[in-house]
């Protein structure tokens, strides 16, 4: 193995917490198509029964969703991905949400790990019969999407959306549900197929046996749809992206409007979408990273063309649907390089965490 990636693999294994977030699972939910997994605890981590990361109020108690409406009348909501989520913290003290409800107002984090622009919508949608008065909906988003449209094969069904690894989510979810059948040829029937996808994952020759000896059972017309679904190249994922990121910020603006909310979209930060010099680790770790998930896709996720071309069209939809945006990208280029605000290339330390929270306090 690359010498490099097996360092930076040995750095990251060393950050606080790296076992217990890698070991977090995914599970599938009705409507959203996955979730953080429930009532997960550890020192570092820990989620309630929707799997929601538990935030801590102004009195240091953890507040599960179910409980909020008793504990708070009103509130403010985040939204996002695995940033907003709090990915490689050393707390559920240290979140983007509980830095923010410790300065005033209680923050529910609505955080899902690998969520998309509709799922963070979604989510909100499902969930919002557990809040009360909500002043601000924050919306800290703007890098999976662009993660989904530079995988090489995503977007199998683009005119219903897009998911973050859309083929191996379908697989994990359909194991979750073989415990729950209880007739018994059912159950065997599944872990035999679960038998299968662990050989074929784990030996050539079975790989080979079940992709070639047996594929005469599959449809030609069923294959030949399925590789067109795979042909969109960047450019016209991202077009697909816009296209329901339209759909998402009307849809924003008419719920905010409805519950006298006040909607604000943060562009999310990213390694390399601000100028502040980054510090020995930060530069050490972008240079890893890019190795480590290929210079293709990496470039792509962090480009800073990509970057300003999406910056504009998310300001100009803010604009159109009087929704308030902000850069946080622009917060984090006031820095100096010995403040070091990433993990990797869009989670944050500890102090990455705080000052963003310090940032948004000020506009809310």
């Amino acid at each position: 193995m690359n010498k490099k990636i097996e360092e930076f693999k040995k750095f990251t294994r060393n950050l606080p917490g790296y076992y217990d977030y890698k070991n977090m699972p995914h599970e599938f939910r009705p409507y959203i198509m996955f979730s953080n997994a429930e009532n997960y605890n550890t020192k570092f981590i820990s989620t309630d029964k929707f799997g929601f990361r538990k935030t801590v109020n102004q009195q240091g108690k953890k507040i599960k969703l179910n409980e909020l409406k008793r504990n708070h009348s009103d509130c403010n909501v985040i939204v996002g991905g695995s940033t907003t989520f709090g990915m490689g913290c050393s707390s559920d003290q240290n979140t983007i949400s509980s830095h923010l409800s410790a300065q005033g107002v209680f923050c529910q984090n609505f955080g899902i790990r690998a969520a998309t622009s509709q799922q963070e919508l979604i989510v909100f949608l499902q969930f919002k019969k557990y809040l009360g008065k909500i002043k601000n909906i924050l919306i800290l988003s703007g890098a999976n999407d662009i993660s989904v449209a530079a995988q090489n094969s995503s977007f199998f069904y683009p005119d219903f959306g897009f998911l973050f690894a859309e083929e191996i989510r379908f697989n994990e979810f359909w194991q979750q549900y073989v415990g729950f059948n209880e007739k018994k040829w059912e159950f065997g029937k599944n872990n035999f197929f679960n038998l299968i996808e662990i050989l074929t994952r784990k030996f050539k020759i079975f790989k080979f046996f079940f992709s070639t000896l047996c594929s005469w059972w599959s449809s030609s017309k069923l294959v030949n749809r399925t590789k067109q679904r795979q042909k969109l190249n960047f450019e016209e994922k991202i077009k697909v992206v816009n296209k329901f990121l339209s759909n998402d910020f009307d849809t924003w603006a008419a719920i905010s409007k409805h519950i006298n909310a006040n909607p604000i979209y943060i562009l999310q930060p990213c390694i390399n979408w601000h100028t502040k010099k980054l510090s020995k680790n930060e530069q050490y770790v972008m240079e890893c990273q890019r190795e480590h998930l290929g210079s293709e896709y990496y470039d792509k996720l962090v480009s800073k063309k990509i970057y300003l071309e999406q910056k504009k069209f998310i300001k100009e939809l803010c604009a159109l649907n009087n929704i308030s945006f902000y850069d946080a990208n622009e917060w984090i280029s006031k820095l100096d390089e010995k403040d070091e605000v990433f993990i990797d290339s869009h989670h944050l330390t500890d102090f990455g965490n705080q000052y963003l929270a310090n940032c948004i306090q000020k506009i809310i």
